[in-house]
């Protein structure tokens, strides 16, 4: 059944997958937002914050993390690397490892890119009384648990 029959049969569920259409839609407007604002894709993002929130990473972790092959995370970092974002650090114990890491530049890209979010956070949160913001939060966990349950 698509979207289309849902809405007879079901308006609830039809409503949840055109959410779910719109959410996706947010999720690529946001992508073109990071594209143009900080001329890396949502990836690079990504991989700045994990190396940021989480602190240096081997590269074996990120691709586990991000399910990239190390030969495609190779030229991934390597390109924000070329920008400055990212540097490669070898391991003190053991040179043969290598940590990916933060650079300055890279910290200050994901300072101004968590403002962003935030700010957007915040405007949310306003919008929404505490019940709303409470069933909004609790159903993002549940819609997290279970696309990440295949995992």
């Amino acid at each position: 059944m698509n979207l289309v029959e849902n809405k007879a049969a079901n308006p609830e569920l039809a409503k949840l997958e055109k959410n779910l259409y719109d959410l996706a839609d947010i999720y690529r407007k946001h992508q073109t937002y990071i594209k143009t604002k900080y001329k890396i894709s949502a990836l690079d993002m990504e991989i700045l914050q994990l190396v940021i929130v989480e602190g240096p990473k081997k590269m074996k972790e990120i691709g586990e993390h991000f399910q990239v092959k190390l030969s495609t995370l190779t030229s991934i970092i390597d390109k924000i690397e070329r920008k400055r974002l990212v540097k490669r650090v070898n391991s003190r114990h053991d040179r043969r490892v290598v940590h990916l890491a933060a650079s300055p530049k890279g910290k200050q890209v994901y300072t101004d890119y968590s403002n962003h979010i935030q700010l957007i956070a915040k405007m949310l949160q306003t919008s929404l009384d505490d019940q709303q913001l409470s069933a909004l939060l609790e159903g993002l966990d549940r819609l997290s648990q279970l696309v990440n349950a295949d995992d």
